[in-house]
C-alpha cells in the first residue's frame, strides 16, 4: 500500500518540457527490490533532481502490487522508467508467465531492460546465448503487443572479456533485431572496463545504455571525493569518459541511495548519491555532481 503522504508528494504532473525530454542520465533504485526503498523521504530525493530535468530510473521489476504504483507516479512525475526483468535461474519456464504478469501490471512503460547479467555465475548462470534470445523475443512480443512504443534494451552484461564473448554470441543469435539498445555495465571496482570490445560487438548498429556504473565510498580509495570526481570526470557530456561518448545514448548511476549506513567494507555496497533512508538521506558531494547533469 502506498502510503498518503508520498501520494502526495508524488501527485504534481510533468510538465510539456519533461514530456519532450529524452534524458541521458539515470539512476538505479530499488523501489521494492531489497525492503522497500519507495518512501516519502525518497520521494523527496527524486524530486529534488527531477527540479533540475528529467532522466531514468532504473528498478526491478518482479513485484506488480509494488511495481505498478510506482511506475504510475513516475509517469506522473515526468521520471522515464527503465523496467528492470531480472531472471536469475537457468530454468526459464516461468518466463513467459513472469513477463506477462509485470507487463500487465504496468503496461505503458517506456522503456524495459531484458535480465540483468545473463552471462555470469553470481547467480548460478549462465544463461545459453540461444535461450536468452528466445527469452527476448518473448518478452518483446509481449510488451510491443501492450505498448507498441516501448523501447526494448538488453542484454546487461557486465563489460568484461566475458561479457563481450556473451555479447558477440548473442548478436550472432539475432540481439540487434529485437532491441533499440544494447546494455552494459561499466565498472572500474569490478574491473568491467572493456567498452571498446562492446561497441566493437555492436559494430555501431544500435546505441549503447551503459545501465549500471559508478563509485563506492566503501571499497574504493578516495571516499566520497573521489566518487564525485568520477561523476565529473566519467558522466560530462562534453568530456567525460562515457558522456562524451557519441555511441552511449544512456548512463544510469548505481545507485541512488546507499543500502545502510554506515557501509561496512567488502559488502559491495556505498555506491549511493545519498546515504540512503539509514542516513537520513544525507546527500553525498556526487549528487550535486550529478544533479548539475541533468
Amino acid at each position: 500500500m502506498i502510503l498518503p503522504a508520498l501520494l502526495l508528494l508524488l501527485a504534481a504532473p510533468a510538465t510539456a518540457g519533461d514530456r519532450k525530454a529524452v534524458p541521458k542520465f539515470g539512476v538505479c533504485f530499488h523501489h521494492g527490490a531489497f525492503g522497500d526503498e519507495y518512501t516519502p523521504g525518497a520521494a523527496v530525493v527524486l524530486d529534488d533532481l527531477r527540479k533540475k530535468g528529467p532522466f531514468w530510473i532504473r528498478g526491478d521489476f518482479q513485484d506488480p502490487k509494488k511495481d505498478a504504483p510506482f511506475a504510475k507516479d513516475m509517469a506522473a512525475k515526468g521520471i522515464q522508467v527503465l523496467a528492470l526483468l531480472p531472471w536469475y535461474s537457468t530454468n526459464t519456464a516461468g518466463w513467459r508467465a513472469f513477463v506477462e504478469k509485470a507487463v500487465q501490471a504496468t503496461p505503458a512503460v517506456p522503456a524495459w531492460e531484458i535480465t540483468n547479467e545473463p552471462e555470469m555465475t553470481w547467480w548460478g548462470g549462465p544463461l545459453p546465448a540461444g535461450e536468452y534470445v528466445r527469452m527476448l523475443k518473448e518478452a518483446k512480443a509481449i510488451i510491443r503487443k501492450a505498448n507498441p512504443k516501448a523501447l526494448l534494451i538488453g542484454p546487461a552484461i557486465g563489460a568484461n572479456a566475458d561479457g563481450v564473448k556473451y555479447l558477440s554470441a548473442l548478436v550472432d543469435a539475432g540481439l540487434l533485431d529485437h532491441v533499440d539498445g544494447v546494455s552494459a555495465h561499466y565498472y572500474i571496482f569490478h574491473k568491467n572496463l572493456d567498452l571498446a570490445g562492446v561497441k566493437k560487438a555492436v559494430g555501431g548498429k544500435k546505441p549503447i545504455w551503459i545501465t549500471e556504473t559508478g563509485w563506492t565510498t566503501a571499497d574504493q580509495p578516495g571516499g566520497e571525493e573521489a566518487q564525485e570526481k568520477y561523476v565529473r570526470d566519467y558522466y560530462d557530456p562534453k568530456q567525460g569518459v562515457l558522456g562524451a561518448d557519441p555511441e552511449i545514448r544512456v548512463i544510469i548511476h548505481y545507485e541512488l541511495n546507499d543500502d545502510r549506513d554506515p557501509v561496512p567494507p567488502g559488502k559491495d555496497d556505498g555506491w549511493g548519491l545519498t546515504h540512503g533512508p539509514k542516513g537520513a538521506f544525507k546527500k553525498k558531494p556526487a549528487f550535486a555532481a550529478f544533479k548539475s547533469l541533468l
